[in-house]
């Protein structure tokens, strides 16, 4: 016969042994929904490489995964799309309005802590990861129809929180892809197969030997986002050069920008625009702004800098405005200014002609406003005042005085989630996943419907539509939605 109480204490001690079973398996597993495989290196495409002093050899690994099981229409190629504006310009119809359970997930994936968005095509979705666990930086393939994973390529890459991990959009053509991680170590790949064509390690080769601030990454990771030319892939590294060219089918330097000036890397990324008729690639650097040709005849010569505007940090990139001029805007109540650029017939100009702080006009700390029908839309930064979090709208003639605000009842967030335009529909996120659905109206808009879509929080990464569906992510996980018109 058991003693008194004996069972009581038989209980105990199974739930103890369960409670330490379930703590080893915590510990012991990284909680991804695919089990990772190392692969021999040199067993899957991958050019033969040296392994580098501090033991990161880019793209080292791949994994397989999955089959893709189908291709689904809609492109989303690259940061801020197609046009590089972040509007979506598909003919697919999409839902005017949802109930409160939001539109249909598709699927959803759990990822490492971080505001990486994602690329689109030919039915692929690409991510940067980071598996803190491993210590391993990745990029991640799905398939956008269900959300299957089909391959990972991922090398070791030991890094310290600091707000998160991944920042950045891959850019990706039929032909190649191109990934900036959180330390500026780049990778080129085949968008299909994922198989390695080469790496550059932005750090080891612009970074300024012996110099304190030789490191070109910035303190909170890299978050440019990586640009695809003509089959060239366009960087700025900062350090010895401001800008690069490189070939995507050989890992060829093709030419670089010179930087006596040592401007550095920010967290914004280099845009294309054409100015005076000619093109050129436009980058607002930690310490000026710059514009490098983008033809031909001079590709990669430095055609006009100004140190006029430099805030210390910087996110949002430039946007091209009316008659020759850009709009650049500075983080952490530094505003945002208006440059104009000139052209005398052999020589460009760029001269600051207006300039305010996040309180005195339009401002981002994070995100890149988005310009439609001759108005600006950004959402305010919590230092811009009366306006603070409120959606905002401005004439591209005024960027000091609103021509439309969603008022203080419509706040959202922190003022640092992302917006996306397709017609005449905005999607927005706020940091703890509500998305909203707007209609816009010339220089007005009005909220249709509301959702929450994840419990996550600092819901920042960059969204996607493509086709019907539409990409977001908060801080852990990414989910597809389903946005089309039934």
């Amino acid at each position: 016969m058991s003693k008194p109480g004996s069972a009581a204490i038989v209980m105990t001690s199974l739930a103890a042994l369960l409670f330490g079973a379930l703590l080893l398996w915590w510990l012991l597993d990284d909680h991804y929904q695919s089990d990772l495989v190392l692969r021999k290196p040199g067993m899957d495409n991958r050019p033969k490489q040296e392994p580098r002093s501090d033991s990161v050899i880019i793209g080292e690994f791949y994994d397989s995964l999955g089959i893709i099981d189908g291709i689904v229409s809609g492109e989303w190629p690259r940061f801020r799309g197609i046009h590089f504006d972040n509007i979506s310009r598909d003919s697919t119809p999409l839902a005017e309005s949802w109930d409160s359970a939001g539109p249909p997930v598709v699927w959803k994936v759990t990822l490492g802590e971080g505001y990486a968005g994602a690329a689109v095509s030919r039915g692929r979705v690409y991510v940067m990861d980071y598996n803190e666990r491993r210590k391993a930086d990745m990029l991640r393939c799905f398939s956008l129809k269900s959300g299957t994973e089909l391959w990972r390529r991922w090398y070791y890459a030991d890094m310290k929180r600091n707000h998160g991990y991944s920042r950045t959009i891959p850019a990706v053509t039929d032909d190649y892809l191109v990934t900036i991680g959180p330390r500026s170590h780049v990778m080129c790949v085949n968008p299909v197969s994922g198989d390695l064509l080469w790496t550059i390690d932005l750090e080891k080769e612009y970074g300024i030997p012996g110099d304190e601030k030789g490191r070109i990454t910035p303190d909170f990771y890299s978050g440019q986002c990586p640009l695809i030319d003509n089959g060239v892939a366009i960087l700025a590294p900062g350090g010895r050069a401001i800008m690069t060219g490189v070939d995507c089918a050989t890992g060829k330097v093709l030419w670089e920008t010179p930087n006596p000036d040592l401007f550095r890397m920010s967290h914004g990324s280099i845009i294309p625009m054409i100015i005076h008729g000619r093109r050129m690639y436009v980058y607002n650097a930690v310490g000026g702004v710059i514009g490098v040709s983008a033809e031909d005849a001079d590709r990669g010569q430095l055609l006009w800098e100004t140190k006029e505007w430099s805030p210390p940090t910087t996110a949002a990139s430039p946007l091209l405005l009316e008659d020759n001029e850009i709009a650049v805007f500075g983080s952490y109540g530094a505003g945002g200014a208006r440059i104009k650029i000139g052209f005398d017939g052999s020589e460009f100009t760029a001269r600051v002609v207006e300039s305010h702080r996040a309180s005195e006009g339009i401002a981002s700390d994070q995100q890149t406003p988005i310009i439609k029908d001759g108005h600006i839309w950004s959402v305010a930064p919590e230092n811009a005042g009366p306006l603070k979090k409120q959606l905002v709208c401005y004439a591209v003639s005024d960027l000091t005085k609103p021509v439309w605000t969603s008022g203080k009842e419509n706040r959202f967030g922190r003022g640092l989630g992302p917006y996306i335009i397709s017609g005449d529909r905005m999607f927005l996120l706020d940091d703890d996943a509500n998305l909203f659905l707007l209609n816009l109206a010339g220089p007005s808009a009005t909220i249709v419907s509301k959702a929450r879509i994840t419990t996550g929080v600092e819901a920042w990464g960059p969204m996607a539509i493509a086709g019907r569906y539409l990409i977001m992510r908060d801080s852990r996980t990414m989910v597809c939605l389903d946005i089309g018109k039934n």
